[in-house]
């Protein structure tokens, strides 16, 4: 059969069927395709898609949460915020010119904003916020948001507030609270409980329209912001004042030029009191180098020239010194500090006793090394006890090879001065010593009285705090509680011990042979002495390296010392002016510290009788003497003064002339008219009180005292004014004191 005949007998739809059925596949596969997207995108990824759909009609603004307040122990506000107001409108809710007008009138005229400015804003109705101005005090928006309802503009202008950061105090306590900068808190305590300060921020939830613009703000969800947490710390302002006006006396005096250092501490618990550098800063300007700065600043200006990236790289060298904090950031040689350490393992170990004897010839000789006393002349023959009061080297490099590296060692760990703290504070660094095993007999004899080892000031505190306290090392720490806005105790702070250093035994005999190094005339640390106090106290005299030419002078000093209340830590880094030791630099200020912040804390003077008669001063006459004379006289003698009258010289003074009273917080009251009027009080009982008591009730009324017998122990069996009789400002009171 032909080709042609084959090709004729095919059936002629056959092969459009076929094609035709393909078609239909192919179409029927695509229809499933298309229904099996249909449902993933419906069933399995609506979720992703609903919420990215949301994402371009749902809008949504940061309301900033308010920053937590830092207090002292009793509440005084240290770091808080001050409100401000970013004030905007919205131009698509404006109904006509005259409501215009009106609203450029009012911004233009209470907020000192260009009425023009104002008016190009007002006319851009797609939106629904425009800022008019930042910043504006809480004052200027409390007023304006007035002028807004009287004026029913409550739908077009609107208030934003944002909170900054202000310190009310300035410059106190500026290492430990740190500051804050536009992502939250840097340095101190700011930093370090940032979290907690931080707060909850909350939201403006709203719609955008169909143009791409906002729903007018009236439509939208608000969602509060909640304030962040109070951190209440361990310091008290008081004491903080006191150790910084110290401090800062002390540095510039004796022209410190590496800065000075102070810690208050509770040795009962570890809280910090007071903690403090010298110089502070503003933490208000925290960039801004106080005049503590000034030569070095010339320095670098001279040097490099103003204008130089060397200089502005030495300024920012400095500011970051500034505000490094001291106390736990940078390390120190403790010098004779440390010596109570030795002595306390010399105890510990019951190498030697108190009255063991030493002879000190002004130097040592440890493997060939001659090394000196801080007496070049030497200490002749002295007791363990004579070594410690008056700081001898050898005494204490003798009682270092007794002890021997390894137990040095474990000592030195069980004072903790082998780690860092645990500080509840940013920054803290650990010490620099050499490990026993490594320790040549060089290295164990100048560690023995404090050289060529490294402490923070806040391990050596707390080393010194656990002697103190009976042996108890335990965590040191600056803040007290945390609370929330209603101020309810969110987390508390207890102290938490380590281990015990010493026993309790070893830290009462140091305890008592530092005492009797104050109360000696010829003790070493005689300069901490306070009156009407026992006071417990070592000095320090350090060499910075190995060349000599600066030294660190400090003194630890802890009060009473039998049950102390209160530990201080003075540190003066590298004087250049004067007589340069711990007992002529650091301890005068010690004790001056201490003679404040004792009584504020309400711990009693007891006054010995040698005291109390040292005391007892005669009252000069200054009738007839200028005002101006008689002031400047009465505060050379150590009195103060109370003035009556606009006169300008005195005419009558209580008490007397020749009288005797107690120079501690005694008064003279000075009378400048004729016709002036005594002030009289009424005289309390002071009987079975103690003197302490007394002269505080005394004190209150301008009253004086003068005190027969010992206050040692001793109560008020008597009194020269009756109670309840009234007698002049000014007037003394005899107390008599002895035992019931």
């Amino acid at each position: 059969m032909s080709e042609e005949k084959a090709k004729s007998l095919t059936p002629k739809g056959a092969g459009s069927r076929k094609r035709a059925f393909i078609l239909f596949a192919v179409c029927t596969f695509c229809v499933v395709l298309l229904i099996a997207r249909l449902v993933k995108l419906m069933l399995f990824d609506y979720k992703e898609y609903r919420a990215k759909e949301l994402a371009q009609v749902i809008y949504q603004d940061t309301i900033t949460a308010e920053r937590g307040n830092i207090t002292d122990r009793n509440g005084v506000i240290l770091a808080t915020n001050t409100a401000s107001y970013r004030i905007f409108i919205s131009p698509h809710d404006i109904s006509d010119e005259d409501q215009r007008k009106l609203i450029c009138t009012t911004l233009s005229e209470t907020l000192e904003v260009d009425y023009d400015t104002v008016y190009q804003q007002s006319l851009l109705t797609d939106y629904y916020d425009r800022t008019i101005k930042r910043n504006v005090d809480e004052e200027t928006a409390e007023k304006l948001k007035t002028i807004v309802k009287d004026k029913e503009l409550e739908r077009v202008i609107y208030f934003e507030e944002t909170f900054a950061r202000v310190y009310p105090y300035s410059s106190l306590a500026s290492h430990l609270i740190g500051f804050c900068g536009t992502d939250g808190g840097r340095y101190g305590i700011e930093l370090y409980y940032d979290s907690d300060l931080t707060g909850t921020p909350g939201k403006i939830v709203g719609v955008h329209t169909v143009s791409g613009g906002n729903v007018p703000y009236r439509y939208s969800t608000y969602i509060d912001a909640e304030k962040g947490h109070t951190i209440v710390s361990t310091i008290d302002y008081r004491i903080q004042e006191t150790i910084e006006k110290y401090l800062k006396e002390c540095a510039e005096r004796f022209e410190c030029i590496s800065r000075a250092e102070c810690i208050v501490m509770n040795p009962k618990n570890f809280e910090v009191l007071g903690m403090s550098v010298y110089p502070s800063f503003d933490l208000n300007n925290p960039s801004v180098l106080p005049s503590y700065y000034d030569k070095r600043i010339e320095e670098a200006a001279s040097e490099f020239g103003e204008d130089s990236e060397e200089y502005k790289k030495a300024l920012s060298a400095m500011v970051l010194e500034m505000w490094n904090n001291k106390t736990i950031s940078e390390t120190y040689e403790p010098g004779s500090t440390a010596k109570i350490f030795t002595v306390c393992m010399t105890l510990e170990e019951k190498l030697s006793a108190l009255t063991d004897t030493y002879y000190c010839p002004g130097y040592h000789v440890v493997s060939g090394v001659r090394i000196s006393c801080n007496n070049k002349n030497g200490h002749g023959v002295v007791t363990l006890a004579e070594g410690l009061e008056q700081s001898c080297n050898p005494t204490m490099m003798m009682l270092a090879k007794m002890i021997e590296a390894d137990r040095f060692g474990k000592y030195f760990k069980n004072l903790g001065l082998d780690s860092k703290t645990g500080i509840d504070l940013p920054g803290e660094t650990g010490s620099i010593y050499i490990a026993p095993e490594n320790m040549g007999p060089v290295d164990l004899a100048v560690y023995s009285f404090g050289q060529r080892f490294n402490v923070t000031a806040m391990q050596q505190i707390c080393a010194l705090a656990s002697i103190s306290n009976g042996g108890y090392l335990m965590t040191p720490h600056v803040v007290k509680e945390i609370r929330d806005e209603n101020g309810n105790v969110v987390e508390s702070f207890e102290p938490t011990i380590k281990h015990q250093s010493f026993s309790t035994e070893t830290c009462k005999t140091i305890s008592e042979i530092l005492a009797e190094g104050v109360a000696s005339p010829s003790g070493g640390s005689n300069n901490a002495r306070v009156t009407g106090y026992e006071v417990a106290a070592k000095t320090g005299t350090a060499e910075k390296g190995t060349d000599g030419r600066y030294v660190v002078c400090s003194c630890v000093a802890y009060a009473p010392y039998y049950n102390p209340e209160v530990i201080v830590l003075f540190i003066v880094d590298s004087p250049t002016k004067g007589s340069l030791y711990g007992n002529t630099v650091a301890a005068p200020y010690v004790s001056k510290i201490l003679e404040e912040i004792l009584p504020y804390m309400g711990v009693e003077a007891n006054y010995s009788a040698s005291e109390i008669k040292a005391m007892q001063k005669s009252v000069r006459n200054y009738k007839g003497y200028s005002v101006s004379s008689a002031v400047n006289s009465i505060e050379n003698s150590g009195f103060k003064y109370v003035i009556y009258g606009t006169g300008t010289n005195v005419t009558s003074q209580f008490p007397a002339s020749g009288s005797s009273m107690f120079s501690t917080d005694g008064v003279i009251v000075l009378y400048t008219s004729e016709n002036t009027e005594a002030v009289y009080r009424t005289v309390p009982d002071l009987r079975g009180l103690t003197a302490a008591e007394a002269e505080k009730q005394l004190k209150k009324l301008n009253l004086n005292i003068y005190i027969n017998g010992s206050a040692a122990s001793n109560i008020i069996l008597n009194q020269s004014s009756e109670p309840g009789s009234s007698v002049p400002e000014g007037t003394i009171i005899t107390i008599t004191l002895g035992e019931e």
